[in-house]
């Protein structure tokens, strides 16, 4: 037999061109570690020339061997994102983090191996864990040791969250029944046929309506001739509701229409596709009860409160401004216009911050991220982009930047607009105004798909942040780039896993992102519908990583600092707020749980 020893040279020649370039990598990545902040115990200039060394010999003992680990293991933590952290700490800090490695196993003892093991395919048991489906842990999260820290920790900035989905649902709910103009439809009957099945296939949609439009299209969701999307009052639907479903709450059963439940996220049949179009029933369902004032203005008030609450110094939500999604008035009368929606969150937040500084307390405050829909024709996204800036002109404090919102499979990839989107960054540029780009990105699994292209393009057009991120570690020149370009990554961990890109959390590419130094900042994306909160998510973002403590929690939160759209002086306050609010924080920690 005679071999293609062309093909084989081809392949030898191949090989030692990549370990050449992974060679240059790696002392290129030495230098940096040397550059940023050597770890203090240096040993030879032996150990330094080890970690970039790459070695063809074995080591000729277990000593010599476990020497060359260590400085391995030394050389890696040197560039390891939290490693700043890590060597500035104070004598405060390093005692917090101990505790919270303590705790860590504190709660694993007492937690989660004391619950019960579920019951799996075949009767295999299944033991509880920490990581395991958010979904199927958030009980026992609240019962955590780490999740009471979390709770407490002053986050700094939230950068990534929609705003029609800051808040637990039942507080919509609760505003709605006591709306007169409430009316609620469904797409289905709910009738008693195969078991009630409609009640759990149907879609269910609210909608304020004026006295003029009430008769236009009314009906009886519980009657078998029930048309869809005839009108019910609200009022009339709860007092009704008993008598057809007995034995069930109709609040309990209007939550779960909202809330993401473990098996529908998780089942076996489960996709991303599947779960974003769970997803978007949702938040139809959350727009008709929160697109009349007095419920926005409530809803803005009740979450600027649990952003406090959270200990969160500082938010950039993300309204929906769009033709379709405009407010009413509590009659039903209207529309009130994108104009009267700024106005309405800038009224109730100046009310808040007012509030706040009688009680002697802080929060840095909100700015708006103009959001409109990906799905639309560039037509749309023109007179947007047009709005966003005439928004920026009239409120420059208030509008922190731009992005296209939806799922990224089902609508429209960057590059459709692109166009509009080099003209808007020269509009900007000719009225002297600033707007950056904050899109949502690499949401998805669909590898050399158009929407894994947005990534190119969200670089391509100068992004500073970008939502999500999940797919970046595949391209790992793109990766680079936004790393050299100061990008930020908003991650959401825990929608990740909802929607269907991870099935845990520690096999999300947060990690990646993280060991290749990428900056990020930890958000909550819409944790109204996945029962979460940003402290859950910071959480989650400790517990997927088994060493990650303190150090690795308050790199995350001064970059979100560092990455929100803040002036230097407005960034400088928030800062100084959030230092006194951290070194609070470690005492509080050290007192409840030092002693554990």
């Amino acid at each position: 037999m005679t071999f293609d020893t062309s093909l084989l040279q081809q392949l030898h020649e191949d090989s030692t061109d990549d370990k050449q370039t992974a060679q240059a990598v790696l002392e290129a990545t030495h230098e940096m570690s040397q550059f940023r902040a050597p770890l203090k115990r240096q040993r030879s200039s032996r150990s330094s020339a080890s970690a970039v060394r790459t070695r063809t010999d074995l080591p000729a003992d277990v000593d010599r061997y476990m020497e060359d680990r260590s400085q391995l293991c030394e050389a890696e933590a040197s560039i390891g994102f939290e490693h700043r952290c890590r060597v500035r700490a104070t004598s405060l800090e390093k005692t917090v983090d101990g505790i919270l490695h303590r705790l860590r196993r504190l709660d694993k003892e007492q937690v989660y191996d004391a619950a019960e093991a579920r019951p799996g395919h075949g009767g295999q048991r299944h033991p509880r864990f920490a990581g395991d489906h958010f979904l199927s842990n958030v009980d026992l999260i609240q019962k955590t040791r780490l999740f009471d820290v979390a709770r407490h920790m002053p986050k700094g900035a939230h950068l990534h969250i929609h705003f029609n989905a800051c808040l637990p649902p039942d507080v919509l709910l609760g505003i709605a029944k006591e709306t007169e103009r409430m009316f609620i439809t469904s797409n289905l009957p709910l009738i008693e046929d195969n078991g009630r099945e409609n009640y759990s296939k149907c879609e269910i949609q609210f909608s304020l309506l004026s006295v003029d439009k009430e008769n236009a299209a009314p009906g009886n969701l519980f009657s078998a001739q029930y048309q869809p999307r005839q009108t019910m009052k609200f009022t009339t639907f709860l007092e009704q509701f008993s008598r057809h479903c007995p034995g069930v709450d109709a609040q309990e059963w209007l939550l779960s229409k909202l809330v993401f439940s473990e098996d529908e996220a998780h089942g076996a049949l489960q996709t991303a596709a599947g779960a974003w179009e769970k997803f978007n029933g949702r938040t139809r369902m959350m727009k008709g009860l929160f697109n009349y004032e007095k419920a926005y203005r409530e809803y803005t008030r009740r979450c600027l409160e649990d952003f406090v609450r959270d200990n969160i110094q500082y938010a950039e939500i993300r309204p929906n401004f769009m033709t379709t999604n405009q407010l009413y008035h509590d009659d039903g009368t209207g529309p009130i216009d994108n104009k009267g929606i700024m106005n309405i969150i800038i009224d109730e937040v100046k009310a808040f911050q007012q509030d706040m500084e009688k009680q002697s307390q802080y929060f840095g405050g909100i700015k708006v991220i103009y959001c409109t829909p990906r799905s639309m024709q560039p037509s749309a996204i023109k007179n947007a982009l047009k709005e966003c800036l005439e928004f920026k002109k009239q409120w420059p404090e208030w509008i922190a930047g731009f992005d296209l919102v939806g799922e990224e499979a089902q609508g429209r990839p960057l590059r459709d607009f692109v166009a509009e989107l080099l003209e808007f960054q020269e509009d900007c540029r000719k009225a002297d105004v600033e707007i950056p780009f904050l899109f949502h990105c690499g949401e998805t699994l669909d590898v050399g798909a158009p929407a894994d292209g947005n990534l190119l393009d969200a670089l391509l057009l100068r992004a500073r942040r970008i939502g999500h991120g999940y797919a970046l570690p595949r391209h790992p020149l793109v990766m680079q780039r936004m790393r050299a370009q100061g990008v930020c990554v908003e991650l959401c961990p825990i929608s990740n896993e909802i929607l269907g890109l991870t099935p845990r959390v520690g096999g999300h590419a947060l990690y990646s992102l993280l060991a290749n130094n990428v900056h990020c900042a930890v958000s909550s994306d819409n944790g109204a519908l996945f029962k979460s909160s940003l402290s859950h998510d910071f959480y989650q973002v400790l517990i997927g990583k088994a060493d990650m403590g303190l150090y690795g929690w308050k790199q995350l939160v001064l970059w979100s600092i560092e990455h929100a759209c803040l002036s230097d002086d407005e960034r400088g306050a928030v800062l100084q707020q959030w230092e006194r609010m951290w070194e609070d924080f470690l005492q509080w920690v050290v007192k409840t749980y030092g002693s554990e």
